[in-house]
């Protein structure tokens, strides 16, 4: 484990990665208080499959038209240069969304958990990576959500895997990339893996919070149903010596739990020679699962070639700021409970009512 500490000597890169991640936060409250011109992606057509043809597609601004196991996509994409331009841009993959499949009926279990998506706080992000890592950034959009198109039931799958690798070939070339760096938060911490694990232009990839190990059904031959597997593929990611590699975790996230699903796969990469600093953060939502802003400070370290140990003294900065927030939101909601009465306390014993 990498232990992160702060240190007076990289003040100035921690305060870059605090202004940047300020300057995201105002972008996307703008967006949200101001959505016009913004494209919304409704919830209940990611609910029910985004289907589009071919013409559809090409009316829309940064798209391809793949396909993949027979079916044909329209993968959306959105490309900043905020911060700068490079021929190795900084992918961006999010997380599930939809809240959990009924693995019995292959179908939302909970469609309430669905959200609209405002394309301009994609933009937002993707502008935030490009800012922090000083060259091209592109925020992939996944199967089935945020433009692209096909059913978000087959995330995590050996359809999307193939998707997500076709398109960022259809990148390179379209772009002359010379390869890409790959973040990926939860289900995209996932993707990313598996990625690598197909391509040998990956230079650095960090996985936030992410479901590593999937487990659940798989319709035999069905490749949209059958999950891909890379925790038996990890030779392929050892023996790339090229490859850098950083996994961030909140150690008490309640979505993802860290010790069932990213310290393995840390564990059995350094195993297999591959030294993987493992960031162990604080998150600040409810569920303390989001790290995409730990994700793109520790992103914009990797590709401007800092040390491991600088960027974990800059994440560090963030996470005592953090750990300051979710202190305040404690005390605030102690405060707004009702205090608690000795009738209270006798009321709860054992065998009363």
């Amino acid at each position: 484990m990498l232990v992160v500490m702060a240190c007076s000597k990289y003040a100035c890169w921690s305060n870059v990665a605090r202004g940047s991640l300020a300057a995201m936060l105002l972008a996307i409250s703008v967006f949200v208080a101001d959505p016009a011109g913004a494209e919304i992606i409704r919830k209940e057509d990611s609910l029910r499959g985004i289907t589009m043809t071919r013409e559809e597609c090409a009316a829309k601004p940064q798209t391809f038209w793949l396909n993949v196991y027979s079916q044909d996509f329209c993968v959306r994409y959105y490309l900043s240069t905020a911060g700068g331009q490079g021929s190795r841009p900084v992918i961006i993959l999010n997380g599930d969304h939809n809240g959990p499949v009924d693995p019995a009926r292959w179908t939302w279990a909970d469609p309430s958990k669905a959200s609209d998506v405002n394309t301009d706080k994609l933009v937002a992000i993707a502008d935030h990576f490009s800012k922090m890592a000083k060259t091209t950034a592109i925020y992939l959009g996944r199967i089935g959500v945020e433009g692209t198109s096909g059913t978000h039931l087959s995330r995590k799958t050996l359809v999307e895997l193939q998707l997500m690798d076709m398109a960022l070939e259809a990148l390179r070339q379209r772009y002359q990339f010379e390869g890409f760096h790959l973040f990926g938060e939860s289900g995209g911490g996932r993707l990313v893996f598996g990625l690598a694990q197909m391509r040998r232009d990956v230079a650095c990839l960090i996985s936030g919070s992410g479901q590593i190990v999937t487990r659940g059904p798989a319709k035999p031959g069905d490749p949209a149903r059958t999950f891909f597997d890379i925790t038996g593929k990890v030779q392929w990611l050892a023996q790339n010596r090229a490859l850098r590699m950083m996994v961030i975790s909140d150690p008490n996230d309640q979505q993802v739990p860290t010790a069932a699903q990213q310290t393995p796969m840390v564990q059995t990469l350094r195993q297999a020679g591959h030294v993987v600093p493992h960031l162990l953060v604080e998150a600040t939502d409810p569920k303390r699962h989001a790290v995409l802003d730990y994700g793109a400070i520790a992103m914009g370290g990797c590709v401007l070639g800092r040390h491991d140990d600088e960027i974990a003294r800059a994440i560090d900065t963030l996470m005592r700021r953090n750990a300051e927030t979710n202190r305040r939101l404690q005390d605030e909601a102690r405060a707004k409970s009702p205090p608690q009465t000795a009738s209270d306390t006798i009321a709860r014993q054992p065998g009363r009512t």
